[in-house]
């Protein structure tokens, strides 16, 4: 037989067993962190449908329960499952996370009074918040560089249109088959996401972590960063205005005669441009990480201008609402990459700080609504976006300055 035949058979190239190593996570793992992204956080939102029901069925006011109790300690959760994932590792952390969270899920459907599901609902809060920057964290680790951006941006669409689908789907289950069922309908699912994360996801190489003590304590090492503080001075208004806006827009819907099945199907108009997140990575190249989220941020605020002169027609309101969710949708993947970039390698720290005051931003979104008639509320969440915007101009003579010194 000719030698040539044998040098013409398929060979393993050693290049690729070397970058499937390091770079573990193929395209199933990352399509299955993004469906688990959507409905880890999609609980959070649950909040805002499932109120009405589980208060009638239990005998109070729910909201505190629902909402309250579940920011709080979605927030402070943040904190301490980054550090435990820069010291235990991505995979074992997720799946630690997973585990309790589909427990405090299915413990949520069976509260039998107002206390009892604020106590669980707090424990739902605290194990939602294992996934986000543990996932985020491990993405920037075990995608390969050129399919990174893609991979961020697809999570992040999952986190946006959680927003969404977290309202829509347990207010069709509760209507279906009562509140709680929306919790165990919950549960199961993320069991299912679990088992798939046992199964599919790699931990990726990394070098040896600090001792757990010292983990904790580079947060607050990276917090007092210059460039970390006017990142988070910037990031604190994205899910703040995004609530926001929102919140007042059920209010302001039913102040025009729009019914309740009009006001879903403008949030559901709001869905697709929450896809505008997959184009920042090739946005990003063009602009820069920094640029792409500046023109995020005043992209929304312009979108909240046009809602605030439109206000009195739902059909211009809900076009200027789509402007709003492209430039939100654009500046949250910025924004991650921005944390990961600071904070690394302690990218899950980083994502921590990240989640924590996304979310702190997210608690202050309803307070805002409240405080204010739609149109002077838009106009304010325009200007504090903009002001997001000046913030990032800041980190970006910051880091400049900081290269020049060094």
């Amino acid at each position: 037989m000719s030698p040539s035949i044998d040098r013409s058979s398929p060979r393993s190239n050693p290049n690729q067993h070397a970058t499937a190593a390091k770079f573990p996570a193929g395209a199933g793992t990352v399509g299955l962190l993004v469906f688990t992204a959507l409905v880890v956080v999609s609980q959070l939102y649950a909040a805002i449908p499932l109120a009405g029901p589980a208060g009638k069925s239990l005998g109070g006011d729910a909201v505190f329960a629902l909402s309250t109790c579940f920011s709080a300690t979605y927030a402070l959760g943040f904190v301490l499952w980054g550090p435990l994932a820069d010291h235990f590792g991505r995979r074992r952390t997720m799946l630690a996370g997973m585990i309790l969270l589909t427990l405090a899920t299915a413990g949520c459907a069976a509260a039998q009074s107002i206390s009892a599901l604020a106590i669980l609902r707090g424990l739902q809060g605290i194990t939602t918040s294992s996934f986000a920057p543990v996932a985020l964290a491990y993405i920037a680790e075990a995608v390969e560089p050129r399919r990174r951006a893609l991979s961020i941006g697809a999570v992040s669409t999952a986190f946006l249109a959680a927003g969404i689908v977290g309202q829509v789907v347990p207010q069709a289950l509760a209507n279906w088959a009562g509140w709680a069922s929306a919790f165990l309908v919950s549960a199961a699912v993320l069991a299912l996401c679990g088992a798939a994360i046992f199964v599919l996801v790699r931990e990726p190489g990394r070098a040896p972590g600090l001792g757990l003590g010292r983990q904790f304590r580079q947060i607050g090492r990276l917090i007092c960063l210059p460039e970390m503080l006017t990142l988070c001075a910037a990031h604190v208004t994205l899910l703040m205005c995004f609530i926001a806006m929102y919140t007042a827009l059920g209010a302001h819907t039913a102040s025009l005669g729009l019914s309740d099945s009009a006001l879903m199907w403008i949030r559901l108009c709001g869905l697709p441009c929450m896809f505008a997140a997959l184009a920042a990575g090739p946005l990003a190249r063009r602009r820069g990480v920094s640029g792409l989220a500046r023109a995020g941020f005043l992209l929304a605020a312009c979108g909240l201008v046009l809602e605030a002169l439109a206000s009195s027609n739902a059909v211009a309101l809900t076009a200027a609402s789509l402007v709003f969710v492209t430039g939100i949708a654009l500046a949250v993947p910025a924004m991650i990459t921005l944390f990961g970039e600071v904070s690394a390698p302690h990218r899950a720290s980083g994502m921590a700080i990240n989640g924590l005051v996304l979310f702190i931003g997210a608690s202050l979104g309803p307070l805002l609504a409240g405080s204010l008639a739609f149109r002077p509320l838009m106009f304010c969440c325009a200007a504090i976006l903009g002001a997001a915007a000046a913030c990032l101009v800041a980190f970006s003579r910051i880091r400049r300055t900081a290269s020049a010194a060094s």
